[in-house]
């Protein structure tokens, strides 16, 4: 039985939609390894982000080590995208399964949107597009059909073609043979109508395969007709066009086989405007639509090759012909040209991804390296943490390489490891923020043990005297992200336990090669300073002179932790109180998310861009439906069941928000059950003709045995936005009918299953599984914690008291992030990335444990041999410092994420040009957060409200209590 549906207050469900496939167990998350695999192999070569960052440099430095000469490149191990990491008993899950067994081959996983048109006028109007602009619309279309017919005539070569008839090629081969032949007919047709309008453009300079005239399409029209023992009449008179268009064209063209055309691999077929079936569906008087599907997923590496190919064609058109129209009609809005779709959302996603690495990277190492100058002013106290989380991040990230790779290709059955893009930015951040902490304690107690005594008992007593704290720091956040390992949706599921792994290999290195490398430098490493062993060491806060009189200290942390010891109740209540009112905001904002792919990019992204065009001509549910399968038990005639789908689409018409149903019987969509239409009229026999198209014949019902007769497609078109609550609201009640239909007994469509895929379908199992891992989530994390924090501080009450503060400091600093995008983002802020609130709980909560337990052992330490107020004093001044230190590291690595925002606009203020992107935004809120919530917790929680708590706990025990040291 599938997974029980519940609905939420606001009408979301919050379980899978009814009817889904749970034939795979719920801990088998996508991407299984066979897939994963699979599309890691058949990636095209050159897909490299080639990211040039600091962190690469550190590793390559590295790269003799036993784990790096085995350890995969990140890129050929990432796999991306969120709706792949939903758990398998979802129903867009299941759904996705039956598509791949039903349409196996060249089933679409996602498309690529051209827009051609111009935007809305002042007056909200629109200006129907001109001759000029279908010109520039032809010069599109005759390159875009040529490049189909070379990646579908490459990819019959693939799977065994040689030559010979269509007919009597393999049966894998024969539909992209057809599908080449067609496309070079479109490409060869519309070239001649686009020179008709182009002539008076024609530039005085030599022809090319492309440019004026499509001279390669009739070439290559001419070898495929030629190798299929096509009409030879026919074929020698397009190898004369050849000529004539381009002389020397037989010199400058590359076989077949042999062209460059692996960004373009992942293309279907193309659906265009001039089609003459499907064309009105693509048409409007001042837009025309043309949609590439394609074979990979929305979040495919490979969609990367494929919009920078994409790119290059697009700007071929702009250059050669758009230039010339827009000239020509100055008194119009400028026609634009763009694209959007989910393989270019994805596509710009995974780009954005990587231009985020690389500045984050490369920030992180910079920012780390000044603050180190400004807190050390050696050189070598300098090289000591960075060379050793530099081999830290190295031997991490290859090991997590490594593993990933095992567990894909399946070489330890028991491993279940996954990576995406992102995920090293999570890595690379955390390890050099938690890594160079870890040092700076250590070289801070060895300065201090250095006052004491000679050098190799100094570094023996000062890691002595950290490892516990370090232990119990990283322990916390180990265990804390760990408890990811029991998320049902992937990415949270993976991200935890790898950052963890990444941390041990931190605190291992920490421990063992930054005292080695300290103790071989020897005294010099303080150079230009010294450190030598002091023959009169004071012990108290307050020492006492030779007179007997009290030798004051200036340091500020001195004065704070009288301060704050004083009037520990004030301070208390004040703290508290300041928090409380943006952690108030932060608690009733964390459900105010998106889960709008789109919005992850910024507003000028060429998909958004293109998306926006779209949506000012054509109805969004159009271009992205809700497409429902129905698996009957048992088989029925075809055309008894094309009459079953007639019944069941008019009751879906009557559901709110939908506005069409696309079926066997209107592929379209556009004859709802009140639009009458008459036998011989033209609709009747457009409507035939679309029954008979290739895209018709092959997608509302499948051929495969399996499924034969049992299995019916249909598209339902609804009106709203397919991210947003009220559409999402619209599915779930075509969900509630269709579960209603399958249990009716006297149904027609009785124990029949539903399945449904799409993007709001997916939304809905992603925001189901993802507010389910949330409560659970928070609740383990929040238990490991404190377990780990009464293991390493056993003080029951302050253990608890701790995990209050780390509380209030995620939902106040919640509060204030979101406070400050609203501003920053202005209309355009639909809410946070969804990801932020989980992802800045779990880390905040782990992390920023840390400071907490190193002030809170150093008080635990000092109570062995001071009373328990001036242990605290002490334990506070002498502590104070290296704690600002290590947060300000800390939240500098996270403010890094925040780079790509802001380094190109800097760079090319600077004068030099870049033209990366700005970023993904999930990722520029989470650095933002996380930055914000290590300030708070290092200048506030650590310094007023722990402090404050700890006094006044002491002073109710008399003494003799918890905090009593003697």
């Amino acid at each position: 039985m599938p997974p029980a549906r519940t609905l939420r207050s606001d009408g979301i469900t919050t379980g899978p939609l009814p009817h889904a496939s749970c034939t795979s167990p719920p801990s088998n998350r996508r991407p299984t390894k066979s897939f994963a695999y699979a599309f890691h192999l058949n990636r095209a070569s050159g897909q490299d982000d080639d990211i040039a960052s600091l962190g690469d440099d550190v590793r390559l430095g590295v790269d003799h080590s036993g784990v790096r000469l085995f350890a995969p490149r990140w890129t050929d191990i990432a796999y991306d995208g969120d709706f792949e990491y939903l758990p398998d008993q979802m129903n867009t899950v299941a759904a996705a399964k039956v598509l791949d067994e039903a349409f196996p081959g060249e089933r679409a996983r996602s498309e690529v949107v051209l827009v051609l048109g111009r935007d809305k006028t002042q007056e909200g109007g629109h200006v129907a597009l001109s001759d000029l602009d279908l010109m520039v619309g032809d010069d599109l279309l005759r390159r875009l059909h040529h490049r189909l017919a070379e990646v579908c005539w490459q990819r019959a070569i693939r799977l065994g073609y040689e030559s010979g008839p269509i007919d009597e090629a393999p049966d894998e081969c024969r539909p992209w043979l057809e599908r080449a032949q067609v496309a070079l007919d479109h490409s060869v047709t519309v070239d001649a109508r686009f020179y008709e309008a182009y002539q008076q453009f024609v530039p005085d300079t030599a022809p090319s395969l492309t440019e004026p005239r499509m001279a390669i399409s009739y070439y290559d029209r001419w070898q495929l007709a030629m190798l299929i023992g096509a009409d030879p009449d026919k074929a020698d008179g397009d190898l004369e066009d050849a000529r004539l268009l381009m002389p020397d064209i037989e010199s400058e063209v590359i076989p077949i086989a042999d062209r460059e055309l692996g960004s373009w691999d992942a293309m279907l077929d193309l659906l265009s405007w001039d089609d003459t079936i499907l064309g009105s569906l693509l048409s409007k008087p001042a837009a025309r639509l043309a949609v590439i599907r394609m074979s990979s997923e929305l979040a495919a590496t490979g969609n990367i090759a494929m919009l920078e190919g994409l790119d290059s064609l697009l700007n071929e058109v702009r250059q050669y012909s758009m230039g010339h129209a827009n000239e020509a009609q100055a008194d119009r809005t400028p026609l634009r040209l763009e694209y959007t779709g989910s393989a270019a959302i994805g596509g710009e996603t995974l780009i954005a991804a990587r231009d985020a690495i690389r500045y984050t990277e490369s920030i992180t190492v910079i920012m780390i390296l000044l603050i180190l100058i400004v807190v050390y002013r050696a050189p070598l106290l300098v090289a000591v943490p960075m060379v050793s989380i530099g081999v830290a991040v190295a031997v991490a990230t290859c090991l997590v390489a490594l593993l990933t790779d095992w567990s894909i290709r399946d070489v330890v059955s028991w491993l279940d490891m996954r990576v995406f893009t992102t995920s090293r930015i999570f890595i690379v951040v955390i390890l050099f923020g938690a890594g160079t902490d870890y040092c700076l304690f250590l070289i801070a107690r060895l300065r201090e043990e250095a006052a004491k005594a000679e050098w190799r008992e100094a570094c023996r007593n000062a890691l002595s005297g950290v490892t516990s704290a370090l232990l119990g720091s990283a322990l916390t956040t180990v265990f804390g992200l760990a408890m990811l390992w029991f998320a049902d949706f992937g990415k949270y599921h993976y991200t935890g336990p790898i950052i963890a792994i990444c941390l041990l290999v931190g605190l291992l290195v920490c421990l063992t090669l930054t005292p080695a490398l300290l103790s071989a430098l020897g005294p010099s490493v303080f150079w230009p300073g010294v450190v030598r062993p002091d023959p009169n060491p004071s012990r108290s806060l307050f020492a006492t002179g030779p007179d007997g009189h009290a030798i004051r200290r200036k340091s500020i942390w001195d004065w704070i932790a009288i301060k704050i010891t004083r009037r520990p109740r004030t301070t208390f209540v004040v703290g508290i109180s300041l928090l409380l009112l943006p952690a108030i905001y932060g608690w009733r904002s964390e459900q105010s998310v998106t889960y709008d792919l789109s919005s992850q990019l910024d507003n000028d992204a060429a998909s958004r861009r293109g998306f926006q065009l779209l949506s000012q001509h054509f109805e969004i549910g159009k271009i992205n439906p809700v497409t429902v399968l129905i698996v009957r038990p048992e088989g029925e005639a075809r055309e008894q069941l094309r009459k079953d789908i007639g019944t069941l689409s008019d009751q879906l018409y009557e559901q709110p928000g939908v506005v069409g149903v696309r079926t066997a019987n209107d592929p379209l969509g556009d004859f709802p059950p009140n639009r009458e239409m008459g036998l011989l009229s033209g609709e009747a026999w457009k409507r035939r003709a679309l029954r008979q198209h290739r895209v018709a014949q092959n997608y509302f019902f499948s051929n495969n045995p399996d499924y034969q007769d049992r299995l019916a497609r249909l598209d339902v078109i609804i009106d709203g936005d397919p991210f947003s609550i009220e559409t999402a609201k619209l599915v779930s009640g075509i969900g509630k009918l269709l579960g209603d239909v399958s249990e009716n007994p006297d149904s027609v469509w009785h124990d029949a299953k539903f399945y449904y895929t799409g993007t709001t379908p997916s939304i809905i199992d992603l925001r189901s599984v993802t507010i389910a891992d949330n409560a659970r989530i928070k609740l383990a994390v929040v238990i490991a914690v404190l377990v780990i924090l009464i293991a390493v501080i056993r003080r029951v009450g302050l253990c608890l008291y701790l995990i209050f503060t780390v509380l209030l400091s995620y939902y106040a600093t919640l509060g204030m992030t979101v406070l400050f995008f609203r501003a920053a983002y202005g209309d355009a802020y639909v809410g946070l990335d969804w990801k932020l609130p989980l992802f800045l709980f779990v880390i905040l909560v782990a992390v920023g444990q840390d400071y907490n337990v190193y002030l809170v052992t150093r008080i635990v330490e000092e109570q062995k041999t001071r009373p328990w107020l001036s242990a605290l004093r002490y334990a506070v001044s002498r502590t104070g410092g290296i704690i600002t230190a290590c947060g300000m590291v800390m939240a500098a690595t996270f403010f890094s994420m925040t780079a790509s925002a802001w380094l190109p606009a800097v760079l090319n203020l600077v004068g030099i040009q870049t033209d990366a992107t700005s970023g993904l935004k999930g990722v520029i809120e989470l650095g933002f957060a996380l930055g914000l919530g290590v300030l708070i917790d290092t200048f506030y929680v650590r310094t007023v409200l722990v402090p404050s708590f700890v006094v006044l706990t002491g002073k109710s025990k008399k003494v003799s209590g918890t905090f009593s040291g003697r």
